[in-house]
């Protein structure tokens, strides 16, 4: 019995992105998924590792202030952020594959497609955007080639 629900966001050019549920019955969170390509821009980092987890804990303190200072729908403590990108196949002039989810708890549950939470993931999809894009170790692509 499949009861959740998806839908996707074309409005950015260089990113891949869908939002949801798992039951949209009873919604107690809401997933926010980003993906992309991304190619290296520094050719003399041989391990990208710490240009991940750099990747990584800015989007989460992004999101951790965001929650906070906009008192959105969403518990601030209560947020999942799967930032998955393997490190050992990156190299300059190729593209790799860029997923990341995040899943938002929601202080009440409202229907997903509700004006509340359609403009709460609408800011927090520019917030991740543009902490993407002031990254300087990638550039972000929409499709591999």
């Amino acid at each position: 019995m499949k009861t959740g629900k998806e839908i996707k966001n074309n409005n950015f050019k260089n990113y891949n992105i869908a939002y949801g549920t798992v039951n949209n019955k009873n919604p107690k969170s809401i997933y926010l998924n980003i993906s992309a390509w991304i190619e290296p821009l520094k050719d003399e980092v041989v391990n990208y590792n710490f240009d991940i987890r750099f990747l990584n804990k800015k989007i989460k303190q992004s999101l951790f202030n965001y929650l906070d200072a906009n008192k959105t729908i969403f518990n601030q403590d209560r947020t999942i952020v799967d930032l998955d990108i393997r490190e050992s196949g990156i190299k300059l002039g190729k593209r790799s594959f860029m997923n990341c989810e995040v899943t938002f708890f929601m202080k009440e549950a409202l229907p997903i497609n509700s004006i509340q939470i359609t403009d709460s993931i609408n800011g927090l999809t520019e917030l991740m955007i543009t902490t993407f894009e002031t990254n300087k170790s990638f550039k972000f692509h929409k499709k591999k080639n």
